[in-house]
């Protein structure tokens, strides 16, 4: 896989062209095509993601009536977030439209071909129609140059502060960070902001300080007000941030509990925005 190969079989893991890309290869399908995703292995950023995307990929489609196509998703993890509300969501609304495999039933990904529009596993060569490729990810590159990366590719902090274990006169949160029990996500790094800036103010003004206290929620959209999420709460335990308490929706919930999580999450969105930019 190579940035090549990315204007053919789109990645679409940052806003910008890659995500109108993919859109756009999205919406000339024919019915009965064939979706390829490669699912990145751990830690990437929103864990969720390739599996809300599938979802949202099989909505498009089921909109236009194109129900014989197929979504194949090629995972090298085992298990994935929220695993088994997604599963039961793509069984009731998409049946037989979305089709999860395990490294148990692919043996690994040998080889992609942008120009045959193939994807060979040790098993078998898949022709699609479309493939959206989510590689392996690391910090970006400024924070490897600034050295602030160990063999993981991500950056080492103090749990309790998030200040960057390597130099100490750098903060470093949000998806490069290596926050333990935490997730990437957006709600993740506004959370950690939050501590940073509390330890940057005590630092600078000395005023007081408190235990840094973490939280987390992924939503993720299964479709149309049947929205599932997933979060915790978090503190240093032990030099790493560790979950004490954790939950996560389940399967068979009233539909009345999945809209309500959809407004939660809708909620959540302006407040984030608003606290943000602000």
């Amino acid at each position: 896989y190579s940035e090549a190969a990315s204007e053919i079989m789109p990645h679409a893991w940052k806003p910008g062209p890659q995500m109108q890309l993919l859109k756009k290869q999205l919406d000339a399908l024919q019915d009965g095509a064939t979706i390829v995703m490669l699912a990145p292995p751990n830690p990437y950023r929103c864990p969720p993601g390739p599996y809300e995307r599938a979802s949202c990929m099989a909505h498009v489609l089921k909109a236009k009536g194109h129900t014989r196509s197929k979504i194949v998703i090629i995972d090298p993890k085992d298990r994935f977030s929220k695993m088994a509300v997604f599963q039961e969501g793509w069984q009731k609304h998409y049946p037989g439209m979305i089709e999860w495999m395990d490294p148990k039933m692919h043996g690994g990904v040998k080889s992609i071909d942008a120009k045959a529009m193939t994807v060979t596993t040790d098993f078998e060569t898949i022709k699609a129609d479309l493939v959206n490729v989510i590689p392996a990810q690391m910090a970006g590159k400024v924070a490897r140059d600034a050295g602030l990366t160990n063999q993981t590719g991500y950056c080492p902090i103090d749990a309790a502060n998030m200040r960057s274990a390597i130099d100490p006169n750098i903060y470093v949160l949000g998806d490069a960070s290596i926050a333990g029990a935490m997730p990437k996500s957006a709600f993740a790094a506004n959370s950690q902001a939050k501590v940073v800036a509390m330890a940057v103010r005590g630092e600078l003004a000395g005023s007081r300080t408190f235990p840094a206290r973490y939280a987390n929620t992924c939503w993720s959209v299964i479709q149309t007000n049947d929205t599932i999420k997933v979060g915790g709460r978090y503190e240093p335990k032990e030099g790493a941030i560790a979950e004490v308490e954790g939950f996560v929706s389940k399967p068979g919930e009233d539909a009345g509990v999945r809209v309500q999580t959809t407004e939660e999450n809708m909620g959540w969105y302006a407040g984030i925005v608003a606290d943000i930019f602000a």
